[in-house]
């Protein structure tokens, strides 16, 4: 848009943040002059509800797409070049292995509209915490699995399923917020998150798979809040450092020992 005297503009029926300009009129020089709507200030908040386009940058370089789902076939799938990405809220989900092997990503936010994310969304690469939206009700298997410089995970209330494997060897994990929704944590799991020293198991757990806690050598404090013993598979939780299990007083199915740790009813 060319510098244009106030009485040359022409109205603006809509508008692309990604590609157009806001007119911002100098009443003083009788002229407007330019604003990429995508550089506006925006809250978090704000941009998910209004920037419907996905965001990234490839070796420092910004782009910007219109998506309705994310693939392996969307151009990010073992692109060692993408470091940021922003997940516009067109986007409903982020399907089998996205983003495999992006070693050097290691920011994402993703917008309130993503309902599920696939088999390999992430795994291998470079993030260092993540913040799953409450629009999320599925996690794969094996969606995180080896993000080896991820420090903090939250897993919101409304995911129920989360796959096998899915933050496996994530191994620089030292924070960890479960869904109070989820009803089952798969085989493997969290195996192999050997940062992580306390784990809350929500009263909504009804199963959990072999190996999901096994190799977590510095996990000291175990809390199970269901009231009655979720089903537990082999080796949950072998080779860590805690010898009980605290559960609430009353409940039931656990007996003295589960999963091998001393039976504490103190909770």
């Amino acid at each position: 848009m060319a510098n244009k005297k106030i009485s040359q503009l022409t109205e603006l029926t809509s508008a692309n943040a990604a590609t157009d300009l806001l007119p911002v009129i100098d009443t003083s020089a009788s002229e407007t002059k330019k604003i990429k709507l995508s550089n506006l200030p925006m809250s978090n908040s704000a941009i998910e509800q209004s920037y419907a386009y996905t965001t990234d940058f490839q070796s420092g370089t910004e782009q910007t797409r219109s998506l309705t789902t994310i693939t392996n076939s969307s151009g990010y799938y073992g692109n060692s070049n993408l470091t940021s990405i922003y997940v516009g809220s067109d986007v409903t989900s982020i399907g089998q292995k996205s983003f495999f092997v992006c070693g050097n990503l290691t920011s994402i936010t993703i917008s309130n509209n993503v309902t599920s994310i696939g088999v390999n969304a992430f795994q291998d690469c470079g993030l260092t915490s993540l913040i799953i939206p409450d629009s999320v009700t599925s996690i794969g298997s094996q969606a995180f699995e080896h993000c080896n410089s991820l420090t903090s995970l939250t897993i919101p209330n409304s995911v129920t399923t989360i796959g096998n494997s899915a933050f496996k060897g994530c191994d620089s994990l030292t924070s960890l917020t479960i869904s109070d929704s989820l009803t089952s944590i798969g085989e493997d799991t969290f195996r192999g998150c050997f940062n992580i020293t306390t784990v809350t198991i929500p009263s909504s757990v009804t199963s959990i798979g072999d190996d999901a806690f096994q190799g977590c050598s510095i996990l000291a404090t175990v809390n199970c809040l269901a009231t009655s013993a979720p089903t537990l598979g082999s080796n949950v939780f072998l080779n860590i450092s805690a010898t009980q299990i605290h559960v609430p007083v009353g409940a039931t199915g656990y007996g003295t020992t589960y999963g091998g740790l001393t039976v504490v009813l103190d909770l």
